[in-house]
């Protein structure tokens, strides 16, 4: 499997920031510190621990399963503009290349090997297409199995093995390429519609938002760009439906995910998902 593609929590690149029309500026009103994380047992631990520069920007991120350090991402800039994310103590990282204020490319390295590039088409000043070319190999299956599997949002994983067969991984020279559709609705991705070279398979997301603000608004923050999606970089709401559907041969498969709100403010400090029968909460702390 070579990534999970998702939607949620607001759900992966923006076109207006919270706080700056400039693509890779990430300066919210109110700064994420802690995220914890209750599973449908009602075990609760810390699941990351984001730290701050003296300049606003993002430096890194801790990633925590079962209560240990799993990952770290640290964060590079050019004049406050992401430029640069890396895997702490691996030779996985992503660089990012802008045009003007938009984003043009991202692309993903392992071991000095490319292994993912996606770039970006514009429609009225928002991203209307994104183009994944994905080169599988060795490399790409050892990141597979990278700590990204323990945040990967729970409501997605029963789409894992369905969306894993388009990324046929034991050709080391086979490439694939995904095209992503997206439609907008303001500031707010409301459909997503993806289609690849190696199946017949499409993935379509729909989302609906409430008013609030969305602290994850313009952060990239994922090492595969489109689980972006999930954690929020596209859209300046909160999700609260969002229905995902994985059509292959003719068979269709959805599943809906229902999120429930607790605010100060303009901000959420507790999200409920509702999905297959279970329930799981996320909590935010801030920077004061």
């Amino acid at each position: 499997m070579k990534k999970i593609l998702s939607i949620l929590v607001i759900a992966c690149v923006a076109m207006l920031f919270v706080s700056c029309e400039k693509e890779g500026v990430y300066n919210p009103a109110k700064k994420i510190s802690k995220i914890y994380f209750t599973d449908a047992n009602g075990a609760r631990n810390l699941e990351e621990s984001w730290s701050w520069n003296s300049d606003n920007t993002l430096d890194k991120i801790d990633y925590y399963s079962d209560g240990a350090l799993a990952y770290t991402l640290n964060f590079s800039y050019e004049k406050k503009r992401l430029v640069r994310m890396n895997v702490y103590s691996s030779n996985l990282y992503v660089d990012y290349t802008y045009q003007g204020n938009q984003l043009k490319e991202v692309a993903l390295y392992s071991n000095g090997n490319l292994i993912d590039t996606y770039s970006f088409t514009y429609e009225n000043g928002k991203i209307s297409r994104i183009t994944d070319t994905y080169f599988a190999g060795k490399d790409a299956v050892d990141i597979m199995i990278n700590p990204l599997q323990y945040v990967l949002p729970n409501e997605i994983i029963t789409m894992v093995d369905a969306i894993s067969q388009a990324y046929p991984c034991e050709n080391p020279k086979s490439t694939v390429t995904s095209n992503y559709e997206l439609t907008w609705d303001k500031n707010n991705l409301v459909k997503l519609l993806r289609t690849n070279t190696s199946s017949d398979q499409t993935i379509t997301l729909k989302a609906e938002y409430d008013k609030m603000a969305n602290p994850f608004y313009g952060a990239m923050t994922e090492i595969f760009f489109e689980n972006n999606i999930a954690n929020g970089y596209f859209s300046q709401n909160n999700i609260v439906l969002m229905e995902s559907m994985v059509t292959s041969a003719g068979q269709t498969a959805t599943s809906l995910a229902n999120y429930e709100y607790s605010y100060e403010g303009k901000y959420p400090v507790s999200r409920k998902l509702i999905s297959n029968n279970q329930t799981t909460v996320t909590e935010f702390e801030y920077k004061n």
